[in-house]
């Protein structure tokens, strides 16, 4: 009988329910200001953004459209040579797509084919054969131009750019430059003994006039020195005319190159 006194005085105790009343009511307060105001500050609960779509986009102006969108980006690098270089060709989420703000998207990008070649050395081959080099070694012909310095040899390349032994990289372009035939107006050979290759390349070049290297092996010429010029100086050639250059180093005496 105590018990059960003790048990009906405190459910018809009004402070209990009061105290109750106030627990409920304050804990659907705290429910409703966490669930509506602090929980969407934190995760954006109700905000959509949409993705741009960046594909075909240069990779500088993708990044700068999803940042501007309110958006993050990361880029995964692929080399794929027959699509243009430094441009988005896929991302993630797919554009059209809605995200939250701050989404990071994943942009895949073509860097190209990144191997290098070296540029082969043309001049001198017709051009028929010239085309075909270069594009065995993975090089793309650009233009082939007639050279505006006439050439004794009619249809061989006489200049090349890149030039050779530079190193490019794979499919890269190549324009070759071919000879017309000797010039109809007549120039005056000039003096060129005692000179570099490369001065005395440009005096003949001036003059529009061409030369070829005699005894030169497989050293670098540009600053040897012309021991003797196989067209005497003073002699009337035509414009294109090629005139031999014997040399010898900047240190060997001219015995060496007799012996």
């Amino acid at each position: 009988m105590h018990i059960r006194k003790t048990i009906f005085q405190t459910l018809t105790n009004h402070f209990l329910w009061i105290g109750l009343a106030v627990l409920v009511v304050v804990s659907g307060v705290l429910y409703v200001t966490f669930n509506s105001w602090i929980m969407p500050t934190f995760t954006r609960y109700g905000e959509a953004i949409v993705v741009p779509g960046v594909i075909n986009t240069d990779t500088d102006e993708a990044m700068a459209l999803l940042q501007k969108a309110g958006l993050k980006s990361e880029t995964v690098v692929l080399r794929k040579p027959n699509l243009p270089r430094n441009v988005v060709i896929d991302q993630n989420p797919r554009p059209q797509a809605l995200v939250k703000p701050g989404r990071r998207i994943y942009l895949t990008v073509n860097a190209g084919d990144t191997t290098t070649v070296l540029v082969p050395n043309v001049e001198s081959f017709p051009i028929r054969e010239a085309r075909s080099r270069v594009t065995i070694h993975g090089l793309v012909i650009k233009e082939v131009l007639p050279d505006s310095i006439p050439s004794p040899h009619a249809n061989t390349i006489t200049r090349q750019y890149p030039a050779a032994g530079s190193s490019v990289p794979s499919g890269s372009e190549v324009t070759l430059w071919f000879g017309t035939g000797l010039g109809d107006r007549l120039v005056s050979v000039p003096n060129i003994t005692s000179l570099t290759v490369s001065e005395a390349r440009e005096k003949l070049l001036s003059l529009r006039l061409r030369s070829v290297v005699v005894g030169a092996g497989t050293e670098p010429v540009e600053f040897m020195k012309v021991v003797y010029q196989g067209t005497e100086a003073g002699t009337s050639v035509r414009e294109g005319y090629e005139v031999r250059l014997h040399l010898t180093s900047e240190n060997a005496s001219l015995n060496d190159i007799n012996n």
